[in-house]
């Protein structure tokens, strides 16, 4: 029997739905103030090296091929966790992962154990299965402004497409952030179960103005962390 690109690249496709309007944050949001971005900017995440590697990933401006961010192994150092360090290697913040009963991850200061930035979680579905997850953080573009609404933010990162990798970064009624398997950068888009088990893609990263670079490069790397290590049956 033959099987369809699809079904044997995704054997639980997500449901098809409507996907929201890009457009830029009503408010600004961010991990970081210094990497808001000023315009529509696509980032491009390379993975390379192992767990062990100083850099694992290498976070690169789209336009002109500089180095935004690089991220270490798992297993970099004393401590378990990804560090993002910026492009002169300054460090910026910790990506920690648990998987007790499901995969949860949280975001802390450089050294710290506390979740004192961000988490994030799947998001499950009784019909459905695991699709999508949540990240909730401190907006750090709002800390010092009167409407307690714009402090604390929770982004939808959903699911999409039928055969490549395609997430959207949901903020309310719009996406400000898109992270997809490039078609452009990788050599090779393998199809076949058996070969893209053991896949790493380079991700294109698409972060609206008035959103965090660095944040949308970590919901990038959770994604590959996330999709590309345990397959599609999620």
């Amino acid at each position: 029997m033959f099987t369809s690109h699809m079904q044997s690249r995704r054997p639980n496709p997500p449901p098809e739905r409507p996907r929201k309007a890009f457009r830029s944050p009503h408010r600004q949001i961010a991990f970081r103030n210094e990497y808001i971005a000023n315009e529509e900017t696509r980032l491009v995440l390379k993975p390379q090296g192992n767990a062990q590697s100083a850099v694992s990933f290498k976070v690169i401006d789209d336009a002109d091929g500089s180095v935004k961010f690089t991220v270490s192994g798992k297993k970099y150092g004393d401590r378990a966790c990804r560090e993002f360090r910026d492009s002169s290697g300054l460090p910026l913040f910790e990506l920690h992962q648990k998987a007790i009963l499901t995969h949860s991850w949280f975001v802390t200061l450089p050294g710290s154990d506390h979740a004192s930035i961000a988490k994030a979680a799947p998001k499950w579905s009784f019909v459905q299965g695991i699709h999508d997850f949540s990240l909730s953080f401190e907006n750090q573009a709002a800390i010092d402004g009167k409407n307690q609404d714009e402090k604390r933010i929770e982004l939808n990162i959903e699911r999409h497409g039928s055969i490549l990798a395609l997430y959207d970064v949901v903020d309310g009624d719009r996406k400000v952030a898109v992270v997809r398997e490039s078609i452009e950068h990788n050599e090779t888009l393998p199809f076949m179960n058996s070969r893209w088990r053991r896949y790493k893609p380079i991700l294109e990263v698409t972060v609206a103005s008035g959103a965090d670079m660095s944040m949308a490069a970590a919901i990038a790397v959770i994604l590959s962390d996330w999709v590309f290590k345990t397959g599609w049956v999620i």
